[in-house]
């Protein structure tokens, strides 16, 4: 009778092992139940698949004494620690409640049917105990063998007669105790072996998917129409994926293929209209064998996906890999290719949103460049006109000024230029200035001749334009434009003793919907933070009554 004992319990935990590698392997399964916050729903049917384990349990039993050994404590117990507190009960409801009504008036009926369910609430409570430690297995060994010895506890406080209790409780104690929880021990072994195993394929599948994505950052700046480019990625996609054929094309057309078929063993041309009827598509897509067929591949074995990319949530085309891979679940692969078709789009996209900010720039600085204020023009014409009468060799010096003024401030097309240059872009700008207010105007600029160091264009022209438009207030000027290097960065200010500024007036100037009459200043600003990450932009000190001091940091790494 031993012998059957124990046969029989190692045929049951064979079952059960076979059931802990299969139930993994349901996504509902493996989502659900490694999920720390399960819904009711969830509990439910996790209740159900551990208490009809219970159940399975239950039917595969031998009787022995008018009592019936099995393993149904692995699976309500293990349902407990895995699935947590109420799985634990209603598991143990099930599978007790069926042991119960299975041997109605039987010797151990009611015994062995609390015993279940008191076994499947001691597992939901040690669920966090099991989960938060290394020692799990140990855990589970222990917890299912106190459970086991707790049954044999109740089975001699609750079956009748007394005598027969004892003796069956003899027989199976040791089988039942030892076994039972090494078979709880191999059952969770096996649901967590199969998850490590899609982990590990998962993790591995998502590390290609980022090495491809860096690898075909470089070539994804110009969009999907670049067909030099977009084939270079064919190329590296198929490379490192291991696939046999990578494609990716447009809305309308086939871009870029890469394949290690032959020209002759499939058509491009018969993935247009797959293509065509998918351009609305918002998932992954595989093809059927006869879709297969259609497009001139044959044999059983060829699997195809069809992927969007998408540029801000509009298809703009697709990823196509075939492959000739055997497995178990086409998930992994299909999450793998989703994932590559999203950074393809991630990285079209932020492309599309660095061109766009370039374009922005040159924007900006265009119209800083066509903010010439139509009363300098005016009044620099009305100088060197007054000028020419008195003094006409002064006069050609400012005309010639005025145009190196113009020719730099209209011809320009570097975002960065040589400090040098900024600067005899200023004294352009300052002898017209100087010819106008004459005794009146007090400039000063220090600057050593040799220093080279780039900087963005028209960094220092407005901020003396600025100084000189709103410091006029006093009988004189004293505007100085001081560059210097200190702790590696290029250190520039102007400082003028115009009066000062208020500080609303500062405020606004970082604020571009606020501060329309300082546009120049707002654009410097705004284009100092796009330049350099973290930069403060201007720095602007002012007492409000005597002077005002601007300020700009150049970092280190602009110069030549």
């Amino acid at each position: 009778m031993i012998e059957n004992i124990y046969a029989n319990i190692a045929l049951n935990i064979a079952v059960l092992l076979i059931m802990g590698n299969a139930t993994p392997r349901i996504p509902f399964f493996r989502r659900t139940l490694f999920r720390d916050r399960k819904s009711w729903s969830d509990i439910v049917l996790l209740s159900l698949v551990f208490g009809g384990l219970g159940v399975l349990s239950t039917y595969l039993g031998i009787n022995v004494n008018g009592a019936i050994v099995n393993t149904r404590v692995i699976g309500v117990i293990t349902g407990g620690l895995l699935g947590g507190p109420w799985v634990g009960f209603l598991s143990g409801l099930i599978a007790g409640g069926h042991r119960y009504l299975y041997d109605l008036g039987g010797f151990t009926a009611l015994s062995c049917g609390i015993s279940t369910l008191v076994e499947g609430i001691l597992g939901g409570l040690m669920a966090t105990r099991v989960r938060s430690t290394r020692n799990k297995y140990t855990w589970v060994y222990g917890i299912t063998f106190i459970a086991e010895i707790l049954q044999m506890v109740i089975i001699l406080l609750i079956a009748r007669p007394f005598d027969a209790a004892v003796e069956l409780v003899s027989i199976i104690a040791v089988p039942m105790v030892f076994l039972n929880s090494l078979g709880a021990v191999v059952f969770v072994e096996a649901i967590f072996s199969v998850q490590r195993n899609i982990d590990l394929q998962s993790a591995k599948q998502l590390k290609v998917a980022f090495d491809i994505a860096k690898a075909t950052a470089l070539y994804t700046r110009k969009g999907l129409e670049s067909d030099k480019d977009m084939l270079e990625v064919t190329r590296i996609v198929r490379e490192r994926s291991d696939s046999r054929l990578v494609m990716i094309t447009t809305l309308e057309r086939i871009v870029a293929v890469n394949t290690t078929l032959k020209p002759d063993a499939f058509s491009t041309d018969a993935f247009l209209p797959i293509i065509h009827e998918l351009r609305e598509s918002e998932s992954i897509k595989q093809l059927h064998h006869a879709e297969i067929k259609a497009v001139g591949l044959t044999g059983g074995n060829n699997r195809i996906f069809i992927a969007p990319i998408t540029r801000f949530n509009v298809n703009v085309g697709f990823l196509v890999i075939g492959d000739r891979n055997f497995q178990e679940s086409v998930n992994t692969t299909t999450e793998f290719i989703d994932g590559l078709a999203r950074l393809l789009s991630t990285q079209l996209e932020l492309s599309e949103l660095e061109f766009q900010k370039k374009l922005v720039a040159k924007a900006e600085l265009k119209l800083l460049q066509s903010q010439i204020n139509p009363h300098f023009l005016f009044n620099a014409l009305n100088t060197i006109a007054a000028t020419s009468r008195l003094n006409p060799n002064r006069a050609r010096q400012l005309i010639l000024a005025l145009a190196s003024y113009f020719r730099t401030n209209l011809s320009a097309q570097k975002e960065m230029i040589d400090i040098q240059s900024e600067i005899e872009h200023v004294l352009s700008y300052i002898e017209i200035e100087l010819a106008r207010f004459e005794e009146r105007l007090n400039v000063k600029i220090d600057c050593d001749p040799n220093l080279r160091w780039e900087v963005p264009n028209f960094i220092i022209q407005p901020l003396v334009e600025n100084g000189i438009k709103h410091g006029m207030k006093n009988e004189i000027l004293h505007l100085n434009v001081s560059v210097s290097v200190i702790d590696h960065q290029l250190r520039i200010e102007v400082t003028d003793d115009g009066g000062g500024i208020a500080e609303s007036v500062i405020q606004q100037l970082h604020r571009p919907d606020k501060s329309t009459d300082k546009i120049g200043l707002t654009n410097i600003h705004q284009r100092l933070k796009s330049l350099y990450p973290n930069h403060p932009g201007l720095q602007i000190d002012s007492d409000g009554k005597t002077y005002t001091r601007v300020s700009v940091l150049i970092p280190e790494g602009s110069n030549r």
